[in-house]
């Protein structure tokens, strides 16, 4: 095995949790913009989101500002702010076992960042897309990794500059605990992938612009860059290891490298090619690591990264379901059946997906209708959970019997 994919796999290996709880990390990002006509608001200037995150931070008297050139993030004991590429702020909650926990985290951080915006006019807005401002207008933070990302975007599709400006997303993290473990839930949580999208999808505008389909979101990423986006390829082979992934990230190319404290761009130049003959440090491990984007991604950890940005209680909703379908054996187990049975491959995930697009909650998923499967999944998921944990379904039970999302923000 070559020393670059080795680097890899062992720290794929370091990261099998021992302890056995069922710990998840929560990101959700956020569009700040004006209360009334829901345009971006800027980071730069008076008013703007660099002095909002100011005021946020004083909230916090432990605080610590992120090392940056500028003010763009701060960290505590519980979480993590920093800012998306144009101005989404962003809370990443430390894994945690107790959902209600989480709520009361992120309950907290929302009353101080209301207590900020207000006196400015400005509202936050938990949805995949932006609303009204368009893309082409949004400047980008003063952060160098984005703007080497953007350059390069522009050459590998036509959704690049929308997705960094003008998309935001609910991202979970989940714990594996064996090799096994990790392949059984890669394989469930892109099993559940479109399911999953439909439930969060949470834009009907794009742009100031009534959208006629729906997972916007997802068409957005589909044409970001396919080398690095959407299925991780061969996800449902029988086998599928922490190797395999290795492979998948030999082939992305990481945009850019850290060389002391500058980046030194590296365009198509991929993973393999950069480390064939030079070690790989755990600083270039962990960045590399971080530049592929597909839906489920592995650090040393899971990161399920499907769902738009939503509203609090569909977060929370979001949280349990996928707690009690990810860390149960009856949850990977239905999502292993379904794969086994329908001789499932990533081409039948892009075709539920676009099935979604077109007819929403009435599209057909791998053969069934998608409320059966949704309804499935629920159903694994209260037998499950606590009955405190069980209460926070009830919108996705919503959205499954009226076949409609409600598109309410926050």
């Amino acid at each position: 095995m070559k020393e670059w994919k080795k680097a890899l796999v062992n720290h794929f290996r370091q990261g099998i949790k021992h302890n056995t709880l069922p710990r998840l990390g929560v990101e959700l990002e956020h569009f700040i913009v004006c209360h009334d006509t829901k345009n971006a608001v800027s980071y730069y200037g008076e008013g703007g989101v660099r002095e909002i995150l100011l005021g946020l931070m004083s909230h916090y008297p432990h605080a610590i500002a992120l090392e940056e050139a500028d003010l763009l993030g701060f960290s505590t004991d519980e979480f993590v702010i920093t800012l998306e590429p144009a101005s989404q702020l962003e809370i990443s909650i430390f894994p945690m076992t107790s959902i209600s926990r989480i709520s009361l985290v992120y309950d907290d951080l929302c009353k101080n960042l209301n207590t900020e915006l207000l006196p400015y006019g400005y509202e936050f807005m938990t949805v995949g897309c932006q609303p009204t401002s368009h893309v082409d207008d949004l400047p980008m933070i003063p952060k160098e990794r984005y703007l080497l990302m953007d350059k390069y975007f522009v050459g590998t599709g036509n959704g690049g500059r929308e997705m960094m400006r003008g998309t935001a997303s609910l991202q979970v993290s989940i714990d594996y605990f064996s090799e096994d473990d990790f392949r059984r839930k890669i394989q469930a949580a892109y099993y559940y992938s479109p399911i999953l999208k439909m439930l969060t999808d949470s834009s009907r505008t794009f742009e100031g612009k009534t959208l006629k389909s729906f997972l916007k979101r997802t068409d957005i990423w589909r044409r970001v860059d396919k080398a690095r986006t959407g299925i991780v390829p061969n996800i449902f082979k029988v086998d599928y290891c922490f190797s395999d992934y290795a492979d998948y990230i030999g082939t992305v190319p990481p945009i850019f490298v850290l060389e002391g404290k500058t980046y030194r761009y590296t365009g198509d130049r991929t993973t393999e090619s950069l480390y064939e003959k030079k070690p790989m440090t755990e600083k270039a491990l962990s960045h590399i690591l971080s530049m592929a984007f597909p839906d489920v991604r592995l650090k040393n950890y899971l990161e399920l990264r499907m769902a738009d940005s939503v509203s609090s209680y569909l977060m929370l909703a979001y949280c349990a379901l996928l707690k009690g379908l990810l860390y149960s054996d009856e949850g990977l187990s239905f999502a292993a059946d379904g794969i086994r049975k329908n001789n499932l491959t990533e081409k039948d995930i892009l075709v539920a997906e676009d099935n979604l697009m077109t007819k929403g909650y009435d599209a057909i998923v791998y053969g069934q209708p998608l409320r059966k499967i949704a309804t499935n999944m629920l159903s694994i998921a209260e037998g499950i959970l606590t009955q405190e944990e069980r209460d926070f379904l009830h919108p996705f039970a919503e959205r499954i019997l009226h076949g409609k999302n409600d598109y309410t923000s926050h």
